[in-house]
């Protein structure tokens, strides 16, 4: 039988992919940085006049290929449609409503211990040898319930692989493969 400091250090490749992740900043921070390094190109491309030919539109008046020049997001311009459409913008994006609602639903259920002790049976019920074509077939079913597979089982997945002394990135890649294939082409 392993013990506990063998099991909580993961070898091989997953390993290096979970000490690798941890060593990252937090996600915010790194979404923070990427948003710092477009503004940035932005300015230095319009401030430079980079333009590119545009691969299928044809300018009418001249009849030569249509090109699109670099603009800056500083632009006033720009900052003024970012404030004034920003509304627009996150009441169409769809996906928003099921992860602010997950994300509620999820947190009352894991502060009163509902996942937990969910999970913790499911995979005591479960036999280890069917745990991946579970997880897998539950995800490419999952479509049914619209964008929840992404929002809900990858991670869970994650966190049932975890339980069960598994690498957790093996579950979300398993639960990411079956909800992507469930989408194109569905097995109901």
């Amino acid at each position: 039988m392993a013990s506990a400091a063998d099991t909580s250090r993961q070898t091989g490749f997953l390993g290096w992919v979970e000490r690798t992740g941890n060593r990252l900043p937090d996600p915010v921070f790194i979404f923070f940085y990427l948003i710092i390094a477009l503004v940035a190109i932005s300015v230095v491309c319009a401030l430079s006049g980079v333009s590119a030919i545009h691969p299928t539109a044809v300018d009418e008046a001249t009849g030569q290929p249509a090109v699109i020049s670099a603009v800056s997001l500083l632009s006033a311009e720009n900052l003024q449609r970012l404030w004034v459409e920003m509304p627009e913008t996150f009441t169409h994006f769809h996906p928003l409503g099921y992860v602010l609602v997950v994300m509620l639903g999820a947190g009352v259920a894991e502060r009163s211990g509902f996942f937990a002790a969910g999970m913790s049976k499911a995979v005591k019920a479960a036999p280890k040898a069917l745990l991946t074509p579970v997880v897998a077939l539950v995800a490419m079913l999952g479509n049914h319930a619209a964008d929840a597979g992404y929002v809900v089982l990858i991670p869970l997945a994650g966190i049932l692989f975890a339980a069960a002394g598994r690498h957790p990135l093996a579950g979300i890649a398993a639960a990411f493969a079956g909800v992507s294939g469930g989408f194109s082409a569905n097995i109901s």
